[in-house]
């Protein structure tokens, strides 16, 4: 297992720069907090704790940390939220969404009150092929299927190259604590049903299944570097693009131009863009139609005679 973790937050962070990290106390967390006590940066940081009070286990988890930072003394920041008393607020959104949300909301806040922009993730790479699956079931673009990188946007994953039983075996090792979510053997829920399941069934096919896999999605986020490069190149830092020009395109490109606006438009995200709304949108800027509008989720097209500005 390699982790170079005084160079990654060499690279990240300033020397005074607080550390703000998303933990649940379970193994992979727990194993970058352990990691990150050994740095220079040790005093800088603020491990987050968001108690969703959806499992009983939830309150132990949070004393559990508690316990710990009187230990080790770094800074700890929990905030307790009642999922299910706010759902009747949310009745469109599932709980485990609204869950996700409002652990966002959290982090954000956090971030502000400390002066930071970025959130560190224990992300490994077994999330990165879990979520890579999921995302393939649900039909995706090249950047909905790669979105777990080492740097996204504001959030930091160290320990995406990492595998998971690389660290538990390092825990184990070490006799480090930590908590285990026991919902993660429920297979009541899709996501727990692919990584308990399914995705192990692929070591029977090639025991360095995740190797190449991973190797895989590095090749799509180098593919997706070279496609935006010719996109912005094709915008040229401009809201607007020439149809006749945009017909020049092969079709490929044509939907991956499609695409990137919709990314940019939706903060960095093509979630919900699906190939019905791809097919849509080429249709509406070949429309006979001048002077017309388009939207699909934040993303609004407006056709002037022979542009399309966005």
């Amino acid at each position: 297992m390699e982790l170079d973790l005084e160079n990654f937050l060499n690279k990240y962070y300033k020397k005074d720069e607080k550390i703000i990290l998303a933990c649940s106390t379970w193994p992979d967390s727990m194993f970058l907090l352990y990691e990150l006590l050994k740095t220079s940066y040790k005093e800088n940081i603020v491990a987050c704790y968001f108690n969703h009070k959806l499992r009983i286990e939830s309150d132990e988890e949070e004393l559990f940390l508690e316990d710990l930072w009187k230990k080790l003394w770094f800074q700890v920041e929990i905030w307790v939220w009642d999922i299910n008393k706010i759902k009747t607020l949310y009745p469109s959104i599932s709980i485990e969404e609204l869950a996700r949300q409002k652990r966002y909301q959290f982090f954000k806040a956090i971030c502000e009150i400390h002066s930071s922009n970025k959130i560190i993730t224990a992300h490994h790479l077994d999330d990165k092929i879990e979520t890579f699956f999921f995302n393939l079931l649900r039909w995706s673009k090249l950047s909905w299927l790669i979105n777990m990188k080492k740097d996204s946007w504001n959030i930091l994953r160290p320990l995406i190259e990492i595998k998971k039983d690389e660290i538990l075996k390092y825990l184990d090792e070490n006799n480090l604590e930590y908590k285990i979510d026991k919902t993660n053997n429920e297979n009541i829920y899709s996501r727990n049903f692919l990584r308990n399941k399914i995705i192990p069934e692929f070591f029977y096919i090639n025991s360095n299944f995740k190797e190449n896999i991973n190797n895989t999605l590095n090749y799509f986020d180098e593919l997706k570097t070279h496609l935006d490069k010719e996109i912005t190149h094709f915008l040229d830092e401009k809201n607007y693009f020439d149809i006749d020009d945009f017909n020049n395109k092969s079709p490929f490109l044509q939907k991956e131009i499609i695409r990137y606006i919709y990314y940019i438009s939706n903060c960095n995200s093509t979630i919900w863009l699906s190939e019905a709304n791809i097919l849509e949108i080429l249709k509406f800027i070949n429309w006979k139609n001048n002077k017309t509008i388009k939207e699909i989720k934040n993303l609004k097209m407006k056709k002037y005679w022979k542009k399309i500005y966005f």
